[in-house]
């Protein structure tokens, strides 16, 4: 008796009274979805090397008939240094490496007429150790992994060390065969 009772109850009670009202129900899905795309596509670009990549190609340049433009400065390869540079490259891919360039500076152009590879003391992929440049150096250049364009904080720090025996030296990340990141 009691249970037919209970299912008296339950027979009448209007079902659709715990149902949401439709016209909330798209508008919120919508919403969540949106909201849930905007934190995957935030997580795959904040927290992966696309970021590091993209930055990198906005503020490097490419080398053009042996030059670098920067606007308000210029790097001039002489076409044996530029030939050489590219070889080393060519050759060392799966490491990075440092080279010091040497040459002449007037006003705002940096003629690069010489390079040499200082002592490396530890070379990986990602990470390259060397000697000091000499002062007579106008740039420092290394290499970083392919479209890898960025100076990392330990770049700068070196740079900045530099910078105190020679104020006119310029730090170049060299990260594909002809494009480069330019640091002063």
């Amino acid at each position: 008796m009691h249970d037919k009772k209970m299912l008296e109850d339950l027979a009448t009670l209007d079902v659709d009274e715990d149902k949401p009202d439709p016209k909330w129900h798209k508008p919120l899905f919508l919403f969540g979805t949106i909201v849930m795309i905007f934190l995957m596509l935030s997580f795959i670009f904040v927290s992966s090397p696309i970021t590091r990549i993209i930055e990198g190609q906005l503020e490097s340049v490419p080398l053009e008939n042996a030059r670098l433009d920067l606007g308000d400065l210029s790097l001039v390869f002489s076409t044996d240094t530029a030939a050489q540079l590219q070889q080393m490259y060519f050759a060392e891919q799966k490491v990075e490496f440092s080279v010091c360039l040497q040459g002449v500076k007037q006003g705002n152009v940096y003629t690069i007429t010489s390079l040499y590879q200082p002592q490396q003391y530890q070379q990986t992929f990602n990470h390259v150790s060397f000697e000091p440049c000499s002062e007579e150096s106008l740039v420092l250049l290394h290499t970083h992994p392919y479209k890898s364009c960025v100076a990392s904080d330990t770049d700068l720090n070196t740079l900045k060390k530099m910078k105190k025996r020679n104020k006119d030296v310029l730090m170049v990340v060299m990260c594909e065969p002809d494009r480069f990141s330019v640091y002063g």
